[in-house]
């Protein structure tokens, strides 16, 4: 596997106002989310804490830089990423989620796209042309569950460019990039 563990400190960002809103506008769908459990494999992240790594990444990407979310949810990440200057695209299963992160996105005026489909192109439901999607991207961004870590890495190991980053998040305090030499 040609893929690295980076040293990487961040720091935390002062929120502009427009990401304190979305924040706190989407806080409202994660609860109705939360409510409704049985019928989705969503689980939230520290939006603040991929805020803050998404801050200090945005700073090593050229001038226009490509943003992937494998397993996008509501868009939350993917919406934060536009925020920031990327050009933002996410991908998820859940039909539901794909609808409401569209939604979201629409409300808060920000441009993104979400695929609805896998990102595993094993799978009889992926999303069409995840290579070619995937290889654009400079930063992939996943919230793996524990039994697809493995998957992950050599998913991003065949599908990412040279040179791009992949930012796990793991749960509580516990953020990581990587590159591919």
């Amino acid at each position: 596997m040609s893929v690295k563990q980076l040293s990487f400190e961040y720091a935390p960002a002062h929120l502009p106002g427009h990401v304190e809103i979305l924040l706190h506008e989407t806080a409202e769908f994660l609860e109705n989310w939360e409510e409704d459990r049985e019928s989705h494999r969503f689980v939230p992240a520290d939006y603040v804490l991929v805020y803050d790594a998404l801050c200090v990444l945005r700073k090593m990407m050229p001038a226009k830089p490509r943003f992937m979310e494998w397993g996008s949810g509501l868009g939350i990440v993917t919406m934060l990423a536009a925020s920031l200057g990327w050009q933002a695209e996410g991908i998820e299963i859940e039909p539901g989620l794909v609808q409401e992160s569209r939604h979201l996105s629409d409300l808060f005026d920000l441009q993104m796209k979400v695929h609805q489909g896998s990102f595993f192109p094993k799978d009889n439901e992926a999303v069409e042309h995840l290579p070619e999607l995937c290889g654009k991207a400079d930063l992939i961004y996943v919230y793996p569950w524990p039994d697809q870590e493995i998957e992950i890495f050599d998913l991003f190991d065949r599908l990412a460019r040279p040179g791009a980053h992949l930012l796990t998040y793991y749960g509580i305090e516990d953020i990581r990039v990587f590159q591919k030499d």
